[in-house]
């Protein structure tokens, strides 16, 4: 029965009926895929005091403290972490990009929301219900104005999901399968036009999320949701319609997120064959004792590809160099 309801909730929330699905990631020729599954790794956060955002999210989420890799003060979130640049000022937020927002589970909306705001959080959005109390969602405001989503729709307390717009959901679906290996639908979300003047978060789930054209894939328990681009109002965008190009989420408070394999150099030759952009080249970030790359996915994100082992097989200390 979990499972029933659980398969609801996700095909609810890419719009389609309640069917079987083949979610799958790309085709592997001559057996060798050792280079192509992805597993997720961190999202990154500039913040003026690392030390406060720590807090923040151990208070509120449960994220524990760590010192990744001996160096950095960060969090292990379930099974990835949360890094931060220190920087001198707020970094602008992420309303011209297109990485919306983080985002956790949540399993009682109501209680969640009344215990966070008693503790002093404060809200970008107040909470809201999808139909008759399917499910709830709500926006803090992070520490730098970054938005962290609690949705109640795929219950748990367990971070969740990176919630990303696009011009065109389905190519941006197809650029993290082809890439990276993700999991995901492999047939074409249709563009439902704009929604009905009267649409709203009160009807019934699979007219409120069949309005919205949207994908999804999944890496590690991370749901990456894929939103069309809101280029003009609607029920479910209350901020400005973005009519511009997104803007480069690097410098963003929500500056990027990655995704590691253990043996990157295939990894980044197999990249730039297949012509995706290589904003930096394999280095190594003595700041988090790191060996990664960078490349541009879709819609100017940021994306990290770092050497490391998976977990919950690694630790945060794994792959220091050698004598270190």
């Amino acid at each position: 029965m979990k499972k029933i309801i659980y398969a609801f909730i996700i095909t609810a929330i890419v719009g389609v009926a309640v069917v079987s699905i083949a979610w799958h990631g790309p085709h592997v020729h001559d057996g060798h895929a050792q280079d192509i599954a992805a597993s997720f790794h961190h999202v990154r956060l500039n913040v003026v005091n690392p030390d406060s955002s720590i807090a923040y999210y151990k208070k509120f989420f449960s994220a524990v403290p760590i010192t990744f890799r001996g160096v950095a003060n960060a969090t292990l979130n379930d099974r990835s972490y949360f890094l931060f640049n220190k920087v001198d000022r707020q970094a602008p937020d992420n309303s011209t990009t297109a990485i919306w927002h983080i985002g956790w589970g949540g399993v009682d909306g109501k209680s969640e929301y009344n215990w966070r705001t008693g503790q002093g959080m404060k809200w970008a959005k107040d909470i809201v219900t999808i139909g008759d109390d399917f499910a709830y969602f709500m926006y803090a405001e992070g520490p730098d104005g970054e938005k962290v989503e609690i949705f109640t729709g795929v219950p748990s307390n367990r971070y969740n999901h990176i919630h990303l717009l696009a011009t065109d959901p389905n190519a941006t679906r197809d650029w993290y399968i082809k890439h990276l290996g993700l999991k995901g639908n492999p047939k074409n979300m249709p563009n439902p036009g704009s929604p009905p003047d009267d649409m709203h978060f009160g009807k019934a789930p699979k007219e409120v999320f069949g309005s919205i054209w949207q994908s999804l894939v999944l890496v590690d328990g991370i749901m990456i949701n894929i939103f069309v681009k809101p280029e003009e109002p609607s029920f479910w965008w209350n901020e400005e319609p973005i009519q511009q190009e997104f803007e480069k989420s690097e410098g963003h408070v929500i500056d990027h997120f990655a995704f590691s394999y253990q043996d990157i150099e295939p990894v980044y030759d197999r990249m730039r064959s297949n012509g995706v952009e290589i904003v930096k080249d394999i280095s190594w970030d003595a700041d988090f004792k790191l060996k990664s790359f960078f490349v541009r996915a879709p819609d100017n994100v940021l994306i990290e590809i770092v050497e490391a082992d998976p977990l919950p097989d690694a630790s945060w200390l794994d792959h220091l160099p050698p004598g270190d």
